[in-house]
């Protein structure tokens, strides 16, 4: 079995105990016997805590919060996303009033927001890294009072009764009748969204939404571009011939719900021959996922077909 490994932060692999060098956002390949239990232990960079974990049927099946494991046939992709800190010294970021209830975001090695509302219920949301410089903002959507916490293109809002009610990535938002943000989603044709959402003082509801594609694509990756304007939404026919074009409607529903395209490993090129194929990324339950591969026939730059690859 082949086993990828990533990393979020570059850190050392062992491997039943034996040092098997860096792993960070290269993918890194093993080759390990099929079926024997596999000791795991990375130690990050950084100072942060290891991970350490047993790679076996159980792991595979529900993976730890702190790892995203990706099934690919009979070959497996585990992506460490989070290591724990060592420093858990409680350290605000900020504390503000807000309708009657005392919001605190602060840090005990991960972000933390902790609302304490007026009648004594309280709640502690775990938000990611990019919040550590948030600052806090009050503002109003759809005549119902807000709190925004905006940092490093991440966006959480507090309801007036307290409740965490949105939480994203975005690139920018703006407040009004409706919420209004704009995403940058990581894609070949670098593509932007325009989303906005209704309120109704407990919960956001999307209204509209486009996409629009904002640099060109060269021919080596124009079948990745395909595949990532369905999962943004943008608009697929440009990418299909004429005889597809009318049906571009229909390949959300034929491809499924997938969640991300990734690029299919060096083995399923050696093993399939296919050139012009992208995994297609399919969420199965909490950290798990299972990847399909999918090639598109180019003939003058349009896709003319699409086909499932077996892996």
């Amino acid at each position: 079995m082949t086993v990828y490994f990533l990393s979020s932060t570059p850190a050392a692999l062992r491997l039943n105990g034996a040092y098997m060098g860096v792993i960070d956002g290269i993918v890194r390949r093993v080759e390990v016997g099929e079926g024997e239990p596999l000791f795991v232990e990375a130690v990050p960079s950084d100072n942060r805590m290891p991970v350490n974990f047993m790679l076996d049927d159980n792991f595979l099946a529900a993976p730890p919060a702190f790892a995203d494991v990706y099934l690919m046939g009979s070959d497996v992709l585990i992506k460490i996303k989070r290591y724990g800190h060592k420093d858990t010294t409680l350290r605000p970021i900020f504390q503000t009033h807000f309708c009657g209830n005392l919001i605190t975001l602060c840090r005990r090695g991960d972000i933390a927001l902790c609302v304490d509302r007026s009648d004594g219920s309280y709640d502690i949301f775990e938000l990611d890294d990019g919040f550590s410089a948030a600052r806090p903002a009050e503002g109003n959507a759809g005549g119902h009072p807000v709190l925004c916490i905006y940092s490093q293109s991440r966006l959480a809002i507090i309801s007036e009764g307290g409740k965490l009610v949105f939480n994203n990535r975005v690139k920018s938002y703006s407040l009004g009748d409706m919420l209004g943000v704009t995403v940058d989603f990581e894609s070949c044709a670098g593509a932007v969204g325009e989303c906005s959402y209704s309120y109704d003082g407990g919960q956001f509801t999307l209204v509209s939404g486009r996409t629009v594609e904002t640099r060109p694509v060269g021919e080596d990756v124009r079948h990745f571009a395909f595949f990532e304007s369905i999962l943004t939404h943008a608009d697929a026919s440009a990418y299909l011939c004429g005889e597809l074009r009318d049906r571009a409607g229909e390949l959300s529903a034929y491809l499924g719900e997938f969640v991300d395209v990734v690029i299919p490993p060096q083995k399923f090129y050696q093993k399939t021959g296919e050139e012009r194929a992208a995994g297609l990324v399919y969420a199965v339950a909490p950290n798990l996922y299972r990847v399909k591969f999918y090639a598109a026939d180019i003939k003058c730059g349009l896709v003319e077909n699409i086909r499932e690859v077996e892996y």
